[in-house]
């Protein structure tokens, strides 16, 4: 069995590096849910990381890569029941330790089955021609900000 890492094609690769970004978010959340931190600091980082990061990457596939693809296609349909998903979590309030534990708990998972399920299908059933149309809209990695408020160390 060959275990080597399956090499990303060219136009995804900015999105698994904002992939990367956001596992580290939800570690952040793990790690200040673990320490007790107040919720309403860890809430503003997950309001701003939504507003600033988030949502626009959530948009960037929907609006963009999915389109490309067969859009009855189940893994695609599983992304964006998950984006909601998400999306639903971020916006319950109040923000408890559960609600901010599952938002963690699903972007992780949601990131795992897209980079380990969703992309290799996509690079696998995408012309060249596509994946090239995709790869000018999102030419560059969205750079993640800097909070200030390190409530994770």
């Amino acid at each position: 069995m060959n275990n080597r890492p399956l090499k990303r094609h060219e136009a995804l690769k900015n999105l698994s590096r904002e992939h990367h970004d956001g596992l580290v978010f939800a570690l952040r959340l793990q790690k200040g849910i673990a320490k007790k931190v107040k919720i309403e600091d860890i809430e503003d980082y997950v309001n701003w990381f939504w507003e600033k990061y988030l949502n626009p990457h959530f948009q960037m596939e929907e609006q963009h890569l999915f389109p490309l693809c067969d859009e009855s296609n189940e893994f695609v349909l599983k992304a964006k029941a998950q984006h909601r998903d998400i999306k639903s979590l971020i916006d319950t309030q109040p923000k408890t330790n559960e609600v901010l534990k599952s938002i963690y708990q699903q972007i992780q998972n949601h990131i795992r089955f897209e980079e380990r399920e969703l992309f290799m299908r996509i690079q696998g059933q995408l012309s060249e021609e596509d994946l090239a149309k995709f790869h000018q809209i999102h030419s560059k990695q969205t750079e993640c900000g800097l909070w200030l408020n390190r409530f994770w160390e």
